[in-house]
């Protein structure tokens, strides 16, 4: 997935998309060790879980998304990710579907 698709980055959070061809969305989500240790890390994962269960771009094409965790999510308020990781997957959706 890296090869292909678009991508948006954020200081507490990067997003990389492509169209899969089916009739749902598809989510990754990666936290690496720089984020923090254990409990960290799945807190953040956690919480990029619920902001994701909760939006919806209302688009007919549908994703392939990586959401990838960088180290600042792990200090982040709830709302300051949720604000980050729904900017972010907004521009890149949008660039994406315009091209």
């Amino acid at each position: 997935m890296q090869s292909h698709g678009r991508g948006r980055a954020h200081p507490l959070v990067a997003v990389r998309i492509r169209r899969n061809g089916l009739d749902r969305d598809r989510f990754g989500i990666s936290t690496g060790k720089r984020v923090g240790g254990a409990v960290v890390r799945n807190r953040v994962r956690r919480r990029l879980r619920d902001i994701l269960r909760g939006w919806d771009h209302a688009g007919t094409t549908r994703w392939d998304i990586l959401v990838v965790a960088r180290p600042d999510s792990a200090g982040a308020s709830f709302p300051e990710l949720r604000a980050a990781l729904l900017r972010v997957l907004s521009q890149t959706i949008t660039k994406e579907g315009t091209t």
